[in-house]
């Protein structure tokens, strides 16, 4: 009498998933949550220091408020962008933490054939582990990116929220930063099958991609222009300029050069857009546009992740013996 091995359903794999990758996904939570307490913690100093010097509701654009600002950068701001540039690298590899060892630790300890001979199939087992830790990895992120962007308003002030180090710690590019990590470590680590190797290009990865975002960033929207005639930032205005040229008085465009050697300071460039008839032309992306530039990145870098996720279950299924 024969019997047929019924192959588990899809919500038992994905438990078992979660089971054997338990471990890591603690590890993950506790260091996370111990960084966002730590993170809470500085934020409202910070917050509280901004409201002190009354730096926190003054026009950025005016010279009182800069003076402000500098106030707060003095009394408040020791080691505010070393901070946030370790931020900056933490937040996105995480995702290399998780998915480096997910296939490579199976592979270097043997417990490959194992699993693969429990009845789901390695292509299974393969996806319901890279589901499961991407799952849990998108929802730490999204909540961990909304304490960044509340932590780093001080940076915002001064730098707008287009600056690049900025603008990829915001929850929707954050996520799809550690899902691209996450999917780059997991894909190396089927392929190379060591852990350490995988944990670095998946980090490699995550500190890389955005500087290839923003590189083509701009492009998303077409760019605005408008003439003005200051060299001032505009008032209240988070406007993200991609570049500046100049036309003379009867209108022919100029080299910012020859705009600047028409005067020797910045009084003289002031009183040359103000009344001798020179215009500034700003090629900008503006501030409304935040959120969309978000939505789009999260959604090329989340299909990108997909993509690495289901080349490394292709590989475990065509190519991993």
């Amino acid at each position: 009498m024969s019997s047929t091995t019924l192959a588990p359903p899809r919500s038992a794999v994905l438990r078992a998933a979660g089971l054997r990758h338990r471990p890591a996904l603690l590890t993950l939570l506790t260091v996370m949550g111990a960084i966002s307490l730590a993170l809470l913690v500085h934020g409202w100093y910070l917050h509280t220091g901004l409201d002190r010097t009354g730096a926190a509701d003054c026009d950025p654009s005016t010279d009182a408020c800069l003076a402000k600002y500098k106030q707060f950068t003095r009394t408040y701001g020791d080691g505010l962008l070393e901070l946030d540039t370790v931020v900056y690298v933490i937040g996105g590899v995480f995702g290399a933490f998780l998915g480096g060892p997910l296939l490579a630790r199976e592979f270097e300890h043997g417990t490959v054939r194992f699993a693969w001979t429990q009845g789901a199939g390695r292509a299974r087992w393969t996806a319901g582990g890279l589901v499961v830790g991407a799952a849990v990895l998108a929802v730490v992120a999204a909540l961990f990116g909304l304490l960044l962007r509340w932590w780093s308003e001080p940076l915002a002030i001064r730098g707008g929220a287009f600056n690049p180090d900025l603008f990829a710690q915001a929850p929707p590019v954050l996520v799809g930063r550690v899902l691209v990590a996450f999917g780059v470590a997991a894909l190396a680590g089927a392929v190379l099958r060591r852990t350490v190797v995988a944990v670095g290009i998946g980090m490699a990865a995550s500190v890389a991609l955005p500087f290839l975002a923003h590189a083509v960033r701009s492009h998303y929207m077409t760019p605005l222009e408008e003439p003005v005639h200051t060299l001032n930032p505009l008032a209240l205005d988070d406007r993200w300029v991609l570049s500046v040229w100049f036309s003379d008085p009867a209108g022919n465009r100029i080299s910012a050069d020859d705009f600047y050697h028409r005067g020797d300071s910045t009084a003289q460039w002031q009183s040359l857009l103000r009344d001798g008839g020179y215009t500034a032309h700003q090629v900008y992306q503006p501030a409304d546009r935040f959120w969309p530039f978000q939505l789009i990145e999260f959604g090329w870098t989340t299909l990108l992740a997909v993509a690495l996720c289901t080349a490394a279950v292709w590989w475990v299924r065509r190519r991993a013996a």
